[in-house]
């Protein structure tokens, strides 16, 4: 009955494994940095160095593309948004067409081409990976304890007081992402056990179960915290 849940830990014994938290926390999000800012190619390049990565890591195909699935759907999102902007090019005259792209500017929704969709996909496919291989390698009290070593860095060097104040806040955000895959992958057990079948029924029964589960699970943790540190 166990079945993977996307950005939880693996355990290990890899060099990704053992390096500080700290250091990854640092280290990532300097890397998306370069990533979406240099060449396209250089992404190309991060996307393949991170699967050989993940693969010496003893990542299945199938644990990397679970935590890939929102970069997938939101490329399904985009192409469906050209393909209807083709249609309506295609199919409606001119006032037409101005009005068409009038809403969906105004909507917050941006219009890319074919090409620089697929550059963006590919940052973006870079970027989950490296937060792949973080959550991974690490579990949720590194990640906090590593957050604290970096919050207490900070205020050693603008002089303030010693007792970390964000971070138990920045910890349960972050280690709520693996979370809420957790328990959505649960309630879909839990469903599929009692004869469900998978369809819009299901999402409209089990999202429900995710918010108030995912609270529920928020409120313990966060009052666990304060207990420890009081």
């Amino acid at each position: 009955m166990h079945k993977y849940s996307a950005f939880s830990y693996k355990s290990g014994n890899s060099l990704f494994h053992k390096m500080p938290a700290w250091l990854k926390i640092l280290l990532i999000p300097a890397l998306n940095i370069v990533v979406f800012n240099l060449h396209p190619l250089v992404s190309v390049f991060f996307v393949i160095l991170q699967f050989i990565i993940a693969c010496c890591l003893r990542f299945s195909i199938r644990e990397q593309l679970s935590d890939l699935k929102p970069v997938i759907f939101y490329a399904a999102l985009l192409y469906l948004i050209g393909f209807c902007s083709d249609v309506c090019s295609t199919f409606f005259d001119n006032a037409n067409q101005q009005v068409f792209l009038s809403i969906i500017k105004s909507s917050g929704i941006k219009i890319f081409t074919d090409s620089s969709i697929a550059l963006q996909l590919v940052k973006l496919f870079a970027v989950m990976q490296s937060a792949s291989i973080v959550f991974k390698t690490s579990t949720s009290l590194e990640i906090r304890d590593g957050v604290g070593v970096i919050e207490s860095f900070v205020r050693k060097v603008l002089h303030l007081k010693k007792k970390n104040t964000l971070t138990n806040t920045i910890s349960l955000f972050v280690c709520f992402i693996p979370l809420v895959y957790k328990i959505w992958n649960q309630s879909k057990l839990v469903w599929k056990a009692r004869g469900g079948k998978k369809g819009l029924r299901m999402y409209l029964k089990l999202l429900p179960v995710l918010l108030s589960v995912g609270m529920k699970n928020a409120w313990n943790s966060a009052r666990a915290l304060t207990i420890r540190d009081n």
